[in-house]
């Protein structure tokens, strides 16, 4: 694909699980997370106020997305925040604007729901995504993220 094909913005339909799980697997070098986007496809379905998605076409192929959804008042946050939970762009499309039409959008639509801060988290080992977010105006936060698995009993 050229740099000057039209890039169409729109939301999440119900024919697009498969192909977002392609790109995801493909952009992120993982496995499938189908039920992942099914599930999110669902909630937005029945709670389009809380959760919203962008979907980005080229010539009617899918080359980008990204996924959100906004939270009030967690984690000791005054306010709404937009969570970005998941963004790729096809690698024959990257640094062609699909992702900055991606966020802009995403923006737009946090920004119109009363959102004035937007959160989202990278595994350390994925520089190319980090610097992405770097260059997105995205700042470490002063929290530290913990985890555990559900099991654990030593305490």
């Amino acid at each position: 694909m050229t740099a000057n094909t039209e890039t169409r913005l729109r939301p999440l339909a119900a024919g697009d699980v498969d192909r977002l799980t392609r790109l995801d697997a493909m952009t992120s070098g993982g496995g499938s997370r189908t039920s992942f986007f099914e599930r999110r496809l669902k909630a937005e379905q029945a709670r389009a106020e809380g959760f919203f998605s962008c979907i980005a076409e080229r010539g009617g192929n899918i080359v980008g997305f990204a996924l959100g959804h906004l939270l009030d008042g967690e984690f000791g946050v005054k306010g709404r925040v937009a969570v970005l939970d998941a963004i790729a762009v096809d690698p024959g499309t990257q640094r062609q604007g699909v992702a900055r039409a991606l966020m802009d959008e995403f923006d737009r639509v946090a920004r119109a729901r009363g959102a004035n801060e937007m959160r989202t988290q990278a595994q350390w080992n994925q520089p190319a995504l980090v610097e992405f977010f770097a260059a997105a105006g995205f700042r470490l936060a002063p929290r530290v993220v913990l985890e555990r698995p559900t099991e654990y009993v030593n305490f």
